[in-house]
């Protein structure tokens, strides 16, 4: 029964998907362009995010450790175990950013056109000199005001827990001197992993969020990346292993 009702659920997200992708493809194709286009493109993603999650019944809970200003840029690592993840994204911070994420979302409707239009940074990690264009186009989002999203994991596999962190993003901030954002995604694996895990986990329900405090690097140099990067893996485990 608890099968049953997965697949189902899958079907109709899947569903509500394609219905949005018809209806917002050809608004994005139109209007994500020109100098203009960063304003829009956010504006769409608030409204798709939004109505995506109503319509697949998730609703979010968001705790914040302290008081977070959004009047500067960010490198926002979340854990990532769920498609949950991008999506809440836009919901959770009220700051213009752009996603540095895997070559295959060009593969995605609606995604691939954000990507294709400079709104985002697709990651070709087969090849050493376009991962150091993606790190240079990065460092020219935080120029202009953006934060930077970046799943630290580079990934996710069908376990549960969190895989060791690459170190993009924090030889990313630490040359930017731009803060760490800490960004824990609690329980999204356990209401949708994959898309095409038809034997994992798909049920609607409340994501529960957490938003750390702000990890400063203006006086940190490459020498002290790695402990950068332990301490923002050590403050999301840390809130995983508490209970839900």
């Amino acid at each position: 029964m608890k099968k049953l009702q997965s697949y189902l659920y899958y079907f109709h997200f899947a569903l509500v998907y394609i219905l949005f992708s018809l209806i917002l493809g050809p608004i994005i194709f139109v209007f994500v362009k020109g100098k203009n286009k960063f304003i829009r493109a956010r504006k769409i993603k608030i409204f798709w995010a939004k109505w995506m999650m109503f319509f697949v019944g998730i609703k979010y809970e968001t705790k914040m450790e302290s008081s977070i200003p959004f009047n500067q840029p960010y490198i926002i690592c979340p854990n990532h175990k769920s498609y949950l993840d991008i999506v809440l994204m836009y919901l959770i911070i009220p700051h213009d950013f752009a996603f540095i994420g895997k070559s295959e979302l060009l593969k995605w409707p609606v995604i691939r056109v954000f990507f294709k239009r400079g709104v985002d940074i697709p990651v070709y990690r087969d090849s050493v000199a376009k991962a150091a264009k993606c790190l240079a186009q990065a460092s020219d989002v935080l120029k202009r005001g953006r934060s930077v999203v970046i799943f630290p994991e580079g990934g996710w596999d069908e376990t549960p827990g969190m895989r060791r962190f690459k170190n993009g993003a924090f030889q990313l901030a630490i040359d930017s001197s731009a803060p760490i954002l800490p960004v824990t995604f609690k329980n999204n694996y356990s209401l949708f992993t994959h898309h095409t895990d038809f034997s994992g986990n798909a049920k609607p329900g409340v994501a529960k969020i957490v938003m750390h405090k702000p990890i400063e690097t203006k006086s940190l140099t490459r020498k002290e990346l790695v402990s950068l990067r332990q301490e923002t893996f050590n403050t999301i485990k840390n809130e995983l292993d508490c209970e839900n």
